[in-house]
């Protein structure tokens, strides 16, 4: 990888571990705009392995210990549950923003035979991609009640 990638990557690793909030560019296009490399880079960008463990890095490095982030993890969970709580609502919000907005995306791989031949491991990981997607529906469904 020439040294000029390499920078860019991990610029781009950086604005990824942003909240979205603060980045600056805002966008991923500006970003790419700014990088001068094309919007279909940092996508093809977002699916290699090698950038994928340095995104992830990062972001260990970013949240700090796993410790830490657990004890607030789970003190935003403990606030967006409690529907009796003022705020429950913006703690929910603010969890799933962290919970889905820095992490890197798994990459999915599109299954090219019939769910019956899939192994037990690759039908739990599916049950469980779906179960997640659903409880995050459900929880910004509840938001807006």
């Amino acid at each position: 990888m020439a040294k000029g990638d390499a920078e860019k990557k991990q610029r781009f690793v950086e604005w990824l571990c942003t909240p979205k909030r603060e980045r600056d560019p805002a966008t991923q296009a500006e970003l790419a705009k700014r990088l001068r490399v094309g919007a279909t880079t940092l996508a093809r960008w977002k699916q290699d392995t090698d950038f994928l463990k340095l995104w992830e890095n990062h972001y260990l490095q970013t949240i700090g210990s796993p410790e830490r982030k657990q004890t607030l993890m789970d003190t935003l969970f403990r606030t967006g549950s409690d529907a009796d709580d003022p705020r429950h609502v913006a703690a929910a919000k603010t969890y799933m923003e962290i919970a889905d907005g820095l992490r890197p995306v798994t990459l999915v791989q599109v299954a090219q035979r019939p769910v019956e031949q899939w192994t037990d491991e690759q039908l739990d990981e599916a049950i469980a991609r779906r179960a997640e997607h659903e409880r995050h529906l459900r929880l910004v469904q509840n938001e807006g009640m």
